[in-house]
């Protein structure tokens, strides 16, 4: 059986800060589809080693998680990881387990 790669758990803090931003503006100032419920993996730069979370409902909303700072064999992962399935489904299940902790009223229907 194949070993899968932790992509969140790593990278998990940077992401808590920047959910913990995209949320309190949201709750300031956001429409229903500004809601980072939408928030989804959508590109990785190679040379900055940088992934980007983004709305899949706005292109305006995003933010970047540098990865630098990590092993060189989590880089490597990143970087020939296509396609993105498992990224995408551990990110889906951190936002969701994210908002239910942090933000259980956001877009409780």
């Amino acid at each position: 059986m194949e070993n899968k790669v932790d992509y969140i758990t790593p990278i998990k803090d940077k992401l808590d800060e920047n959910m913990h931003t995209h949320c309190s503006i949201f709750i300031t100032i956001g429409s229903q589809l500004e809601t980072p419920r939408y928030y989804n993996f959508r590109d990785y730069d190679a040379e900055n080693k940088k992934i980007k979370i983004q709305s899949t409902q706005t292109d305006r909303l995003f933010f970047w998680v540098d990865i630098s700072d990590q092993p060189q064999e989590y880089i490597e992962e990143l970087e020939f990881m296509y396609p993105i399935d498992e990224f995408w489904a551990q990110f889906k299940e951190y936002r969701t387990n994210f908002l239910k902790e942090n933000y259980p009223t956001i877009n409780r229907n």
